[in-house]
This record gives C-alpha cells, structure tokens and sequence, in this order.
C-alpha cells in the first residue's frame, strides 16, 4: 500500500432514507491512494446506495463527504467526475452504435477549433489510454458489437481518460469467463500501484482476499467492521456479512447411481460438441465444469431443445425427440439460464406472475383463468421457497438477485419439473442468498429430482455429487465427489 495514508476520500455519519426504509444510518467510511477496499455485504446492505452518494446520483440525507482534505457536495454525476470519482456499474454506462474511442471521449472530444471535433487525435489518445491499460482493441470498432469483457475496458479506460484518483468496481467479475477475469484484476491492481484509489464491490469473496487491502462489511444500512484483510478469515468476514455462521455446504448426497433419469447418447451440434455421452440420476446433483468456449452452455441448450443437435436422448428409459424448449418442458426438464435477467425473467411482470407463466393450465379451465387460484397458487411458492416480497404483485425489477431466482426456481417447481439445470446458479448473488438457493437444490432432490449444475466458480461444482470436466466441445473426464479437487478438475479443464 502506498506509504501515504491520507485518505482520498472519507465519508461521515451518512445517511440516506426513501420512503419506508433506511437505506444508510450513520455510514463511515474511506478511500486511500494506493488502496484497494472492498466493500461487502448481502444483497440490501445499502453497498448500491453508498455508491450511489458518492457519484452524485443520491444526495445524502445527513453527514459529510470530504475529497482530498475539502469538504465537498457531490449531487450530480458531473460534479462526482469533475472531482475525479468514477463508477463502473455493472449495467455499463456506454452508447452500443459509437465506437471505441467515441465511448472513452464521449462528452469531452478533443476540437480542431470549435465545434469541430479532431478525429485523429482522438483515435491517438483513445489507442495510448488502451496501450497503457494492455489491450489491443480496434478503436473504431462499434461497442455494441464486442463482449462485455472488452466493454468493460472501456468504461475503466473513460474512467481512466477523465483522470479519475477514485474508481469504483460495482461487482466487476460477475458477467466475466474466467480468462477475462484474471485480466481485469490485473489492471486493477495496476491502478492501484499507479496510486489510485480503488473501492471494489464483490460477492466473489476469495476475489477480496486476493486484491483487498482493507474491507468494509455493510449490514442493514449500517457499518459492522473495516478490517485489513490480512489476517481475517473467509469464515469470520462471513459471519460478519450475514450476521451468523453459515454451514458448510454439500450439493446432493448420491450414493446409488441406479436409476438413471436421463441419458445423453453420440450428441452432436455442428459447431461445437462432439460425440457427447453421459447419465443422470435419480436425486443426484451433477456438476459441469469447463472454461467458457468448451461447451458447457451449448450442451444444456442442446438437452433443452434450444439449440439444434443430432443424437439420443432418453427420459426415464424412454427415447424422446426434442427440438424446442416445449418438447423438453413436456418431458420435466427445465432450464434455468445463465443471464436470469435477459432469458428467464420478464421484468416487469410481477413476481406473481413470473410464478405462473408456465403453469397456465394449473389455474385456469376450458381458458378461462382463475385468477384466486393463481394468487393462492403463488403464495404457498413465495412462502416455501422464502421469496422476499412485500406483496405477489410486486415488480419482479425491484428483487433482490437472489430472489428472482428463487421466482425460476418456483416457476419450474409449479410446472412439476424433474429435472433442473441451472446454468451459473448464483452468479450476482450474495453469501447468505446462495446458502438458501442451495437449501432449495438440496430439498429438490431429496423429494426425487435431478439437477445438472453449471458453474464457474470450481468450489462450487466441487460441492456436487459427480464432475463431469469439459473441453473443446468433449467430455474430458467425469470425477466423483471423493475424487474432486480444485487441481484434479483443473488440470482436464485446460
């Protein structure tokens, strides 16, 4: 860390309310040069609403805000970037048809004179800022046709044109695959070292105790502890998040691999997999592992009929031909996507209705809906899957990560599915939600179901009954729970 601890930034006493909740009480905290600190806590701690403060989209209710040693009112974004605070929200803030370089000087192009902007200049400084950050992206390339990783560049490589000393990563890595993950923790801590100040926000917590200099715990609107992270355990930062300790976590339990449930014979797609074969169980959890590319999605896209292969697939021991999503949902299997928001979801339905969009004919005869039924329906799923809504009709927008998944989760369940497969489970969801969408995974089979589980995150799929590793399309490798470990499941990964 840098040897000068004056802090960048420091906040006092802040506080911010909207109707009927208190979002922050009486908040402390600061930013030094040289410093990465993150910022913890489950989904609802008031982490979006601080952030929001300190780039000037909330005015706080009470307290003070001081930048560089001055007491300062932050109360539009442009005063925030003036002072030299930049946010990198998860939802990029960039313009898909302009290009490159258009995005990083987007407000500010550099003019020949006024009124007409330098074109070449401006592609100069764009590729130097780009250089300097060690990537090599075309700057007259369109952002909205590149992946959100490059995306992601962009938006820092804005933060780093306006000469920001503060930046904040509001949850960075979540959208990311792994190789593109490892990139950006590079450059993070590459402006740390160039004296930056860096507030991370994250729910991926050995992310924190890789690059964290200090962390902050927010719970309920309030501070719990600053910590250094040297020296803190990953059990006691935990505890400190959700207020207790949270077991340690078992996906499945199968111990007798007899019933098979569904199998996968010689399936092809014609631009990635190959000759895959494999079985599931009768109430196992089976894990899929695998770098992005190697063909994990497009195999439960396949399985789910939404993409196009060639091969068997057996039901309960039955041959059954499935080529869209209706013919899969026909025979029990239900899909829970990697990108809740884009493919799963309407968002502005309510939660009620999220619930019920499968089981029409649960609640409704000769077409005529029984909306009493449909309410009633959908109150017993929000009560036994613990969904957090004030009411059914809540906004689906306005849930918390872990709840609209949890709404997936109660759509599948309405329709009788028997078997689930979640793509990245509890990608975007804080500690204490994650310990509760397992809970659900686990009384899911216990009752006689099946899951197929893809994640990215490895201790994840090691907490699964049986591996299968992925790679190039192919099934390298099927481990069994006694069998798995971070470097066994590695080592066929790459």
């Amino acid at each position: 860390m840098n040897s000068n601890n004056v802090p960048l930034l420091e906040i006092h006493g802040v506080g911010k309310s909207f109707p009927g909740v208190k979002a922050l009480s009486n908040v402390d905290f600061s930013i030094r040069a040289g410093e990465i600190h993150a910022l913890c806590g489950e989904n609802g701690a008031g982490k979006s609403t601080m952030m929001k403060i300190l780039s000037g989209i909330y005015t706080p209710d009470s307290g003070e805000i001081i930048f560089e040693g001055k007491a300062v009112t932050i109360n539009k974004p442009d005063v925030a970037s003036k002072l030299g605070i930049a946010i990198i929200h998860q939802e990029l803030n960039l313009v898909d048809e302009l290009s490159v370089a258009e995005n990083i000087f987007l407000g500010d192009y550099p003019q020949k004179m006024k009124g007409v902007v330098d074109w070449p200049k401006m592609r100069r400084e764009a590729k130097k800022i780009l250089d300097y950050m060690g990537f090599d992206i075309d700057v007259d390339k369109p952002v909205g046709t590149m992946g959100i990783a490059r995306q992601q560049v962009v938006e820092i490589a804005k933060a780093i044109h306006r000469k920001a000393k503060v930046i904040i990563f509001d949850e960075p890595t979540a959208p990311l695959p792994v190789q593109d993950v490892e990139r950006l923790i590079e450059l993070i801590i590459k402006l740390k070292n160039e004296g930056n100040g860096i507030v991370y926000i994250s729910h991926r917590l050995p992310e924190v105790f890789r690059i964290a200099d200090r962390v902050t715990v927010l719970k309920d609107g309030q501070v719990v502890s600053t910590n250094s992270v040297e020296g803190l355990t990953r059990d006691e930062l935990v505890k400190m998040m959700v207020g207790r300790d949270v077991l340690k976590m078992r996906l499945g339990n199968q111990t007798d691999y007899k019933r098979k449930i569904l199998s996968v014979r010689n399936l092809n797609t014609p631009s990635l997999l190959k000759d895959i074969d494999f079985d599931l169980y009768e109430r196992e959890v089976l894990g899929i592992a695998g770098l992005v590319g190697s063909g994990r999605t497009e195999l439960v896209r396949a399985i789910f009929g939404a993409d196009y292969y060639t091969g068997e697939i057996e039901v309960d021991g039955n041959k059954v031909t499935i080529r869209c999503p209706k013919d899969a949902i026909k025979q029990g299997i239900a899909l829970l996507p990697e990108d809740r928001k884009a493919q799963a979801l309407v968002l502005g339905m309510s939660a009620m209705e999220n619930i019920t969009i499968a089981g029409f004919s649960n609640f409704s005869k000769f077409g005529i809906i029984e909306k009493g039924k449909e309410l009633e329906d959908a109150k017993q799923l929000v009560k036994k899957l613990q969904v957090r809504v004030s009411e059914p009709f809540q906004e689906t927008r306005t849930l918390s990560g872990g709840n609209q998944q949890k709404l997936i989760i109660a759509r599948w369940l309405y329709k009788n599915s028997k078997i689930l497969i979640f793509d990245e489970p509890t990608r975007g969801i804080d500690v204490g939600a994650k310990e509760e969408i397992y809970r659900l995974m686990n009384e899911f089979v216990t009752q006689g179901g099946s899951i197929i589980m893809i994640s990215s995150e490895l201790p994840e799929v090691l907490m699964t009954d049986r591996v299968l590793i992925m790679s190039g399309g192919k099934i390298e490798k099927e481990l069994f729970h006694e069998e798995c470990s971070e470097e066994n499941v590695i080592q066929y990964m790459i």
